[in-house]
């Protein structure tokens, strides 16, 4: 209990003091006066108060909140002694005129909560890895044993976050440019580019790191470019660079921020994004590149990237049918089409099979089908198959890798939050590269036909490109070769399938003087690893025990990524694994060490004493130039030492924001009166009591309307339909 002239050397020790008999007798306190000297320098008198002094005032609130103050007279008051410096009580008030709250409750008091240093760092190690608060609240409880134990409570925890945001507020621009400086000092090879407006506000950001840079040296050839949304509080749009490994994983060669989606950012992105790239621009630009079907990225593409193939996703076209077509054509057409599209083995195959589907289903008015042909050339797979696509035809990969790393970050994020997000996404997909790598060399692949030749193939190839060359190989024994025509320079073979007739027929060509025989199915251009047809040819007519090296491509072999990778300026782009490696193999030791003490007082403190003295010996050997982890870079904000550079977004609109997504059929749909009635989506009739599920003409029954009489229109449409799909 707190004695008249009782001192003590600091006024935190004043306050910790009452606070601590606060909490014995069950109330808390709160600071309520100060005096200082003239030159404001030195405190002189303080006072702390129980915290239900005063009255409370509630006018005008809409909020229904209790009154906490009830006048309480509790209170204790200190003053500065000018012989010794200490402060030594003179006011001490006992008595309060309110019930104190017993032991059970007393946690809850404001005083005797708070959310100390130790958990600070813990949430934000927490957050890191998307705990929600209320989902840490819990393990701090647990932790603690008990909620009453932890020493604050759940809306701290809120109130702490909402803190740290606030002391970001501004700063971003500044702290993603920090970001970008750390990530430069610990990666040498690391680039990053920051454009800002006239008021300095980040506009537009791209950057790539060593491992996504040598990556691009080695799977450049085809890349997939998709923006999505929603990852940031500012709404700007996140544009990554992807592209398939050996192990046909997926990856990332570079990122970017945008404020726009124009034709002249999306140059600027393209040109940025070769200038980071192995080797010289324009020379280093992918083989294809494929995105969605945006002017601005199609106007774009053609003029950064003139000698890339641009290619549009095959999977948006082919989603756009269902919204397209009404419901009867895309029932009774939509299969012909998908086999036109798929199954077409040439390109005039594909074109007359497409004008029979257009005539037979009544289509030929279809300004949308219309267009798409015109643009065959583009994403027709009998018209692009001589370009090699990794095996791709969409951005689905893209979409998916969205999908990944939106589990790590959200629209709330900042944008150092998301690149700390981001980053812990990026680890997760490196690692599973990592894991195939380790399978690719610790299993052999299993083989099924004892063939030399399918030996070889295993040893060459990754375990995934393995398994799908090893069906082809399997295939090959499956067709028979018939000699067309030969000269001196080149054999021509048709390649036929045993036993079955209907079976399309390939054409090969061997040219001698290459030593090469190319497939009519074009499989080894566009997938780079040669199709049945070829391994029938190779096994039956020249004999071979092992796959001729003119028909593997490298970036499918497990030795892809065996060279050395230079930059345009000539220098060598390293993936600072050695600084990874040599932190894996100490953080390992530590933790063993750890282990092996924790369970003894005696071992545990001469643990400490030995790291103490080894920390100290080690001072003159290193010096602060790790960077930042990322705990330390949301700490950062709490400094006055950030260097003013860029400030933070403004709120990016995108292509669709302030209005809700409409599908084709509801942009199509005519605004009708309340009295012509319910309208099924299937006929498109209105006043029906039907609809989509259970249509007449859908179905081939006659169709009733709301008054129970059989609608005659539709049934006309229906038998209309029919007698064209006869012809």
């Amino acid at each position: 209990m707190p004695k008249l002239y009782q001192e003590f050397e600091t006024i935190d020790d004043v306050a910790a003091f009452y606070n601590r008999y606060a909490k014995e007798a069950g109330f808390s306190i709160r600071s309520h006066s100060t005096t200082t000297s003239k030159d404001k320098k030195q405190l002189m008198r303080k006072e702390y108060v129980c915290y239900k002094q005063g009255d409370s005032k509630v006018e005008g609130e809409k909020r229904k909140r209790g009154l906490p103050k009830v006048g309480c007279k509790a209170r204790i008051a200190v003053v500065r002694k000018k012989e010794s410096g200490r402060y030594a009580i003179s006011v001490f008030v006992e008595a309060h005129n309110h019930p104190l709250t017993s032991p059970p409750r007393v946690h809850l008091l404001r005083s005797h909560r708070g959310v100390s240093e130790v958990n600070t760092v813990l949430s934000q190690q927490l957050s890191l890895v998307n705990v929600e608060k209320h989902k840490q609240f819990e393990f701090f409880g647990v932790q603690a044993g008990g909620i009453q134990n932890i020493g604050f409570i759940q809306r701290d925890l809120y109130n702490y976050g909402r803190t740290c945001r606030e002391e970001k507020k501004g700063r971003d621009g500044d702290l993603l440019y920090m970001h970008f400086e750390n990530e430069k000092e610990k990666d040498s090879s690391f680039v990053y580019t920051m454009d800002g407006d006239e008021e300095n506000r980040v506009t537009r950001c791209f950057w790539a790191d060593s491992i996504s840079r040598r990556a691009y040296s080695f799977y450049g050839d085809v890349v997939i470019f998709d923006t999505t949304y929603n990852t940031n509080r500012y709404g700007m749009i996140f544009a990554p660079f992807s592209g398939v490994n050996n192990h046909g994983q997926t990856i990332i060669f570079a990122c970017a921020f945008l404020n726009d989606e124009t034709a002249d950012t999306f140059v600027w992105l393209f040109k940025e994004f070769l200038n980071a790239m192995p080797g010289d621009a324009p020379e280093n630009a992918p083989t294809m590149i494929i995105t969605n079907q945006d002017p601005a990225m199609t106007k774009a593409i053609s003029e950064a990237l003139p000698q890339t193939f641009h290619r549009y996703c095959s999977w948006h076209i082919l989603n756009k049918f269902s919204e397209k077509l009404d419901a009867i054509k895309y029932r009774d057409s939509y299969q012909d089409f998908h086999s036109c599209i798929w199954n077409s083995s040439s390109r005039e195959e594909f074109d007359s099979r497409w004008i029979e589907i257009i005539e037979k289903s009544g289509l030929s008015d279809n300004k949308w089908l219309e267009s798409i042909y015109e643009i065959r050339s583009s994403w027709i797979p009998a018209y692009v198959n001589h370009v090699f696509s990794a095996g791709m035809s969409s951005s689905q990969r893209a979409e998916s890798q969205h999908s990944f790393f939106k589990n790590y970050v959200s629209k709330w994020n900042s944008l150092v939050e998301f690149m700390v997000q981001f980053k812990r996404g990026l680890l997760h997909q490196r690692h599973y590269e990592l894991e195939e790598d380790h399978i690719n060399i610790d299993e052999k692949a299993k083989t099924v036909m004892s063939l030399d030749i399918e030996d070889h193939m295993a040893k060459v190839y990754t375990r995934k490109l393995f398994y799908e060359v090893q069906e082809q190989l399997r295939e090959s024994f499956k067709y028979k070769l018939e000699l067309v025509f030969e000269n001196v320079t080149q054999e021509q073979f048709k390649v036929i399938r045993k036993n079955i007739d209907t079976c399309k027929s390939r054409e090969l060509t061997y040219e001698k003087k290459s030593d090469f025989a190319s497939c009519s199915c074009r499989m080894f251009d566009s997938q780079g690893f040669p199709c049945r047809h070829v391994l029938a040819y190779l096994i039956k007519i020249q004999d071979v025990d092992k796959l001729p090296i003119q028909y593997i491509l490298k970036r499918w072999t497990k030795a892809a990524r065996h060279r050395v990778v230079l930059d345009c300026n000539g220098m060598e782009i390293k993936d600072n694994k050695a600084l990874l490696a040599r932190r894996t193999k100490l953080f390992q030791h530590a933790t063993y060490a750890i282990d092996k003490v924790m369970v003894s007082d005696e071992a545990t403190k001469l643990f400490m004493e030995a790291l103490d003295a080894f920390l100290e010996n080690i001072k003159p050997l290193v010096s602060n130039e790790g960077g930042q982890t990322a705990v330390d870079l949301e700490n950062e904000t709490n400094n006055a030492t950030i260097r003013h550079v860029f400030n933070e977004p403004h709120q990016v609109r995108a292509k669709g924001c302030g209005r809700r997504l409409k599908k084709g059929k509801e942009k199509r749909k005519v605004n009708v009166n309340a009295s012509q009635g319910r309208q099924c989506h299937g006929c498109g009739l209105f006043g029906q009591s039907h609809d989509k599920r259970n249509c007449p003409t859908l179905h081939g029954r006659p169709a009733i309307d709301e008054n129970g009489d059989s609608s005659s229109t539709s049934m006309d449409e229906d038998s209309c339909s029919s007698s064209h799909l006869a012809e």
